[in-house]
Parts: structure tokens; C-alpha cells; sequence
């Protein structure tokens, strides 16, 4: 051999298990990104904000509501018949990450009621002297949605027991 001594006592160390854990790794954060990019919506135009602040960090704990005007044709273009149906006489829907259809209001209060007590259950098993939710809710609405529809949604986030609500907008700086 190159090394000029002999083979007995030499042993070679197995890189399988190594390489099967970096891939596992890689996996992970591969889907990780893709959950992370489905809590948005892209029908979803923010509205402008000179006061918008840039999000300064993601908070461990949050829940994207995305609500849209039903107002334009494009996005009810995009609906199934089923799911047109569904929301007909809407004049705004509800978007929630891993939940596939549009919600009425009432739906989406559903949903989040059960999301919520999901969340009770985790901090009262994590801290029982205090069980308080602290998800983030995440108002992401449509440019063009009527401000009585964001606020019929902050009050039923409200109702739920939530009380950390923050509303999502592009920062708009003026040109002058």
C-alpha cells in the first residue's frame, strides 16, 4: 500500500448511515419549505401601507387567513363548479392553509374553533399553571376586500379566544 505499513487493524469507517442521515435531513427541509409556501396565498393582493412594517421575523407559532373578494372574475374563473357552489353567495371567502376549498365565514370559524382547541390542548399538556394559546393569527386580506369583511374576521378570531392578530400589507413607500 501507499501508507507503507501493513492492512491488519486498518478498518475503514462506514459512511452509509451517515449519508441515509443527510438525506433525511435534506428531505425534511425540503418539505418543510414547500408547507411554508402553502400558508400564503397567491390570489391573495395585499393592500398598500404607508405604516406596513416588514415582517422582522416568522413567530413559532401562526396561522395564515387568507380573505378574498369574490369580486373578481379571475379568481371565480379558478373555482371548481363544486366549490363555486359552495361559495355563491359570498361576497368574500376565507383561504386556510391545508384546508383545499374556500370557506364561507361560517366554515372558517369552524376550522379555526378546532385549530384553537387543538392549540389549548398542546399548552395545557405543555405548561398547565398557564394554558394560554399563543398562535399568531395572520390577516392576509384582498386588496380589494370591503373592510367590513376583515373586521367581521378579526371579531370571530376574537370570539374563538385568539388574541394575538396581526394584519399583513405591502410596505408603500411614496414617491415623492
Amino acid at each position: 500500500m501507499s501508507h507503507g505499513g501493513s492492512d491488519s487493524g486498518v478498518v475503514d469507517p462506514n459512511l452509509t448511515p451517515l449519508l441515509d442521515l443527510v438525506l433525511q435531513l435534506l428531505m425534511f427541509f425540503i418539505i418543510c419549505v414547500n408547507f411554508v409556501g402553502e400558508q400564503v396565498s397567491s390570489e391573495v393582493k395585499l393592500p398598500a401601507s404607508e405604516s406596513a412594517k416588514a415582517i422582522e421575523k416568522a413567530d413559532p407559532l401562526t396561522q395564515f387567513i387568507n380573505i378574498k373578494s369574490m369580486r373578481s372574475p379571475e379568481f371565480r374563473l379558478k373555482l371548481t363548479p363544486d366549490q363555486l357552489e359552495q361559495v355563491s353567495t359570498a361576497d368574500a371567502v376565507v383561504l386556510l392553509p391545508g384546508v383545499g376549498n374556500p370557506l364561507t365565514f361560517l366554515q372558517a370559524r369552524h376550522e379555526l374553533k378546532k385549530k384553537y382547541e387543538d392549540a389549548k390542548l398542546v399548552a395545557e399538556r405543555i405548561n398547565p399553571s398557564d394554558p394560554e394559546v399563543k398562535t399568531v393569527i395572520h390577516l392576509r386580506p384582498d386588496a380589494d376586500l370591503e373592510l367590513k369583511y376583515l373586521h367581521r374576521m378579526m371579531v370571530i378570531c376574537k370570539e374563538i379566544g385568539y388574541t394575538r392578530l396581526k394584519i399583513r400589507a405591502l410596505v408603500w413607500q411614496s414617491t415623492e
